[in-house]
């Protein structure tokens, strides 16, 4: 049952400790929790799908034990916060692909996508 519940381990760690900080707030009202954590959920959302359109063009680096050296969210964040701080053209381009699904469940890929 452990290995079900990987892809939502890894979620609310990405979540926590790994970009988007969730466990600082000091929110105690449910209402506005539940708020919070619908808006980092789709932050999170547009980091992955940028991730993975960021890893087809150029693909993530491989350490030395065969693991990318980055997640998508993390490959994604970056390239997002720099068009949020300076890109009006690129943030435009990442809208687009908030707007777009992911690729199907079945399609043969080389990685999976990783949080």
């Amino acid at each position: 049952t452990y290995r079900l519940r990987w892809s939502i381990e890894c979620t609310f760690s990405a979540m926590k400790t790994r970009g988007l900080n969730l466990e600082q707030t000091h929110m105690t009202q449910a209402d506005r929790l539940s708020r919070l954590f619908g808006l980092l959920s789709l932050a999170l959302a547009w980091m992955v799908r940028i991730g993975e359109w960021r890893a087809e063009h150029h693909p993530i680096p491989r350490k030395k034990h065969g693991r990318p050296a980055w997640s998508r969210a993390t490959y994604g964040r970056e390239l997002l916060c720099t068009a949020l701080r300076w890109g009006k053209t690129t943030f435009y381009t990442h809208l687009e692909l908030l707007k777009s699904p992911f690729s199907a469940p079945g399609r043969q890929k080389d990685q999976p996508v990783r949080y």
